[in-house]
């Protein structure tokens, strides 16, 4: 998850800590990929909403960057989509059919 989330931000400005990573990364065990992409998104929006009605009229360059702050608001809207009973449909499912194994060939 830390690796999806550092390259979901590279293209933005935040002000994230590697700390500050591996904190997301461990309080969002359990999103799929498309949870960590809405919760980027989410976060990426809280400098703006910041600004209020000034977010009309202030130059790009003078939007704060993403903020571990930003990230804590974010998640406190948002569960995994996937349900941990559902994946471990999934994970039992893999286990007996899955492709474990070729590796070794």
């Amino acid at each position: 998850r830390k690796v999806l989330l550092k390259t979901l931000l590279e293209k933005n400005s935040n002000s994230l800590t590697e700390s500050d990573l591996e904190r997301l990364a461990v309080d969002t065990n359990g999103f799929s990929g498309a949870d960590l992409k809405a919760l980027c998104t989410d976060a990426a929006l809280g400098p703006i909403r910041q600004l209020g009605a000034r977010a009309l009229h202030v130059d790009i360059n003078d939007v704060p960057p993403i903020s571990f702050k930003n990230f804590r608001q974010a998640l406190k809207g948002m569960n995994p989509s996937v349900a941990q009973a559902d994946l471990e449909v999934y994970l039992s499912w893999n286990e007996t059919y899955g492709s474990k194994g070729l590796a070794d060939d």
